[in-house]
């Protein structure tokens, strides 16, 4: 497997909220976590890297995860477990009071992709020459779609389309999303609406089908996000099977 994990501050923002962390526990099986702090709200920084923190530790001392469905529980209640570890840390400090952050998680084993998120931050397939997004968004524009209520065409400019319906830190209780796929081949992309705000899907295709290797596409990626964008923090992580597509 081999994986990359990267952020960057961008163009206008102070504070980089965005955090990525992966870990491999062998050739078949790893995780790959990345968390968006909330903006507008106290310490998002914070709450994104105890976010990621507190999902790669509980996943090191994991055990029996077999089967598809001991990986959707085990998803399902780290998160919830990092839920509470947010909510703790902000009741200690006033100055974290109301810090939140999305969270992406996959982890692979034995060639298959487990998918589990809360909020905005998305996780994508690409695989010849195909870009398919994995993950939906809870998202108040979303919903509004989904109701029939606006087009998805009009979502695209709504000047709501950044509000968030759950996240970690903040809700009592969230709908956690699972997907699973075999992973054979392709690239698992990984990011925050940094990255996805800023590029089209066509670009982000270009991109990928430009480089063959993993550290050159992020390189690619994140540049070319801060030229047409840029507004807020990029998060991103990319994964592949060794030997896949080169």
């Amino acid at each position: 497997m081999e994986i990359i994990a990267k952020t960057h501050i961008g163009n206008l923002r102070e504070v980089n909220q965005d955090y990525v962390q992966y870990f491999q526990k062998n050739d078949n099986e790893c995780i790959a976590v990345l968390c968006d702090g909330m903006g507008g709200h106290n310490a998002g920084e914070v709450a994104s890297a105890l976010t990621c923190q507190d999902i790669i530790n509980q996943y090191q001392y994991a055990y029996k995860l077999d089967s598809d469905e001991d990986i959707q529980v085990w998803m399902s209640q780290a998160i919830y477990h990092a839920n509470t570890v947010v909510k703790e840390q902000s009741m200690k400090n006033q100055d974290m009071q109301g810090m939140g952050t999305t969270v992406v998680v996959v982890v692979v084993k034995n060639n298959r992709l487990h998918i589990s998120h809360v909020g905005d931050s998305r996780a994508y397939y690409y695989n010849h020459g195909e870009l398919k997004q994995l993950t939906k968004d809870d998202t108040l524009v979303n919903a509004l779609v989904d109701s029939g209520t606006i087009t998805p065409q009009e979502a695209m400019y709504h000047p709501q389309k950044n509000i968030l319906l759950q996240a970690v830190g903040v809700s009592d209780v969230m709908k956690i999303s699972y997907y699973v796929q075999g992973f054979d081949e392709g690239i698992i992309m990984l990011c925050s609406d940094g990255l996805y705000n800023s590029l089209t899907n066509h670009q982000m295709i270009e991109m990928m089908n430009r480089y063959d290797v993993l550290e050159d596409i992020g390189e690619c990626l994140i540049n070319e996000a801060n030229h047409f964008g840029g507004k807020d923090n990029i998060g991103l992580i990319l994964m592949k099977n060794k030997g896949v597509n080169e």
